[in-house]
This record gives C-alpha cells, sequence and structure tokens, in this order.
C-alpha cells in the first residue's frame, strides 16, 4: 500500500498548482451554473406569478367573492380613505 500524503495545507498548494487556464475554466464553470440557476429562479418566479393570476381569476368569479363583494366594500367605505 502507498502512503497518503500529511494534509498540511493542500486545498492552497493545489491552488497555487492550478495553472491560469484551469482557473479560467473552473471561473467560467461556475459562471455558466450561476446563469443556469438564475434562468431558473426567473422560471419559477413567472410561474408562480402566472399561477397566482390564475387562483386569484377563479376566486374572483366563484359564487362565495360576488357574494361578499357588498360587504367589502362597505368595510372599505367604513374604514375611509388610508
Amino acid at each position: 500500500m502507498r502512503a497518503m500524503p500529511k494534509s498540511d495545507g493542500g486545498a492552497e498548494r493545489a491552488t497555487e498548482e492550478r495553472g491560469p487556464r484551469e482557473l479560467d475554466q473552473q471561473r467560467e464553470q461556475f459562471h455558466r451554473e450561476l446563469m443556469r440557476k438564475s434562468m431558473r429562479i426567473a422560471e419559477l418566479e413567472l410561474l408562480i406569478k402566472h399561477n397566482q393570476a390564475v387562483y386569484q381569476a377563479v376566486y374572483e368569479s366563484s359564487v362565495s367573492w360576488r357574494v361578499t363583494r357588498p360587504i367589502r366594500a362597505l368595510g372599505k367605505l367604513l374604514r375611509g380613505p388610508r
């Protein structure tokens, strides 16, 4: 069996041993991953907004929403301007 070298700052040494090309490749890879995740977040935010609009439209067209509309309007009048 081969003896494992002792770890005395191996991470720092590994970074120093990498050439500029490897670091640039890693930086580019991190940038691409960041862009993918940013795009996914934006997609999910749009989906949430869309779903909220759909659910609101469905709820506002329901009987309970239409029946309680005059009560909500009266409440707004009683509370006054904000």
